[in-house]
């Protein structure tokens, strides 16, 4: 394993840019940041917002804006609402392994003075998807990612709104400068190392049929000309920072998740509640194949923003990366009809070359904690002053490393 030189990010992630100097594209990124006019690009960004308004035909949304009820969600629309004067239309592909929280969440975004259409396909296809996705893929959402960016644009073209607005820009926050479309165009998330390869005869078959994916299939290119529309990344308009997106969401009634960080593998309780697959689980797979996990996700960017140092997130990361509660694994198995046995034989048939076995448990080749002197760091302490600021007092309780 060979890590960024300035965050904790493994070199191998795939799509990874990386300079002579070792720094990885998501590093660069965000210096190259600190050198943007961002006045001049939320003016740009309000010049969209007036097209949209002049755009708009009939009906009364000026835009679509795809959400899950997680804390961009909440940070995104009330923006648009409120700075942009945008009357949005929210839309939400609602999973068929959605959470209680993550409905709770989304219901309380809609109580802030929303419109909301709901999407969810049929349960029944979901399950079996989503099974092969993971005997396929060894990932548990790969077939969901489908619909849940499809249906922004699907609802754009049938109510004819001339905008679609997403979040961050996928490629350039993960460092990935192999995209074709500029910065602010979203019509090529299709194209993003989540989405691409899954083509639609993978999914058929076991009962599915091409109708069954007709909610997990993009808008054609035909379709789309037709439509003439916008899709925003508004990430590259305005200085990006999840964290101070989930500031300002739990202000406006938006609830974290209330688990050990080592039953979610992850030092922060505010991201991808919607799906306990999704957001707790798959992260797991990709540990498995690439890794490493959430914990080193949420590190990389703590470490950009000026939250941890590298000495704390490498603690972190050794202490909480791949983990996760028993539950998760089985009610996935319950859900998509394995054993637990099958799944960690799946699991593991997608493990990646950097792991070794000793002693019967699987140990990464040269992790960073060993590569770099690492001082032992108490791990709740980080944990507790992390996030003091977001939730204090709301952090559960951890065991240390």
């Amino acid at each position: 394993m060979e890590y960024c030189t300035l965050c904790v990010m493994p070199l191998n992630r795939p799509g990874l840019k990386v300079n002579p100097a070792g720094e990885c594209g998501a590093c660069q990124w965000h210096a190259e940041k600190k050198s943007i006019d961002w006045n001049e690009r939320l003016h740009d960004l309000k010049s969209i917002a007036r097209w949209a308004r002049e755009e708009k035909m009939n009906g009364p949304w000026d835009c679509v804006v795809g959400v899950s009820g997680g804390k961009d969600s909440f940070w995104q629309a009330h923006f648009i609402r409120d700075e942009l004067k945008l009357n949005p239309l929210l839309v939400q592909f609602a999973a068929s392994d959605g959470t209680e929280l993550g409905r709770r969440n989304l219901e309380m975004l809609v109580n802030n003075g929303f419109t909301l259409i709901s999407v969810q396909p049929n349960p029944q296809v979901a399950r079996k998807l989503a099974r092969k996705s993971f005997l396929t893929y060894g990932n548990t959402q790969k077939y969901s990612e489908f619909a849940l960016f499809s249906a922004p644009f699907k609802t754009a073209i049938s109510y004819n709104i001339p905008v679609v607005f997403f979040g961050e820009n996928p490629a350039l926050e993960a460092g990935d400068k192999t995209a074709t479309f500029d910065g602010w165009d979203a019509r090529g998330i299709r194209h993003n190392n989540t989405l691409d390869g899954g083509q639609q005869e993978i999914w058929l078959g076991d009962g599915v049929t091409e109708k069954d994916l007709l909610p997990y299939t993009f808008p054609s290119e035909k379709e789309l000309e037709r439509w003439g529309g916008k899709a925003i990344y508004m990430g590259y308009y305005l200085n990006w920072s999840g964290y101070n997106n989930a500031k300002f969401s739990l202000l406006k009634g938006f609830k974290p998740i209330e688990m050990r960080p080592e039953d979610i593998g992850c030092h922060i309780f505010h991201n991808s509640l919607d799906s306990n697959n999704g957001g707790i689980l798959n992260p797991v797979l990709k540990h498995i194949k690439l890794g490493f996990g959430n914990a080193t996700e949420f590190s990389c960017y703590d470490i950009r923003e000026g939250r941890l140092t590298r000495m704390e997130a490498i603690n972190l990361v050794r202490h909480l990366d791949g983990k996760c509660h028993p539950k998760y694994v089985r009610d996935f198995c319950t859900w998509v009809g394995l054993e637990k046995e099958e799944f960690w034989g799946i699991a593991n048939s997608f493990r990646g070359p950097m792991w070794r076995q000793k002693n019967n448990d699987w140990c990464l080749i040269d992790p960073i904690w060993e590569i770099e002197s690492v001082d032992d760091i108490d791990v709740r302490s980080i944990i507790l002053s992390l996030n003091n600021d977001l939730m204090p007092g709301l952090v559960p309780n951890s065991a240390n490393s």
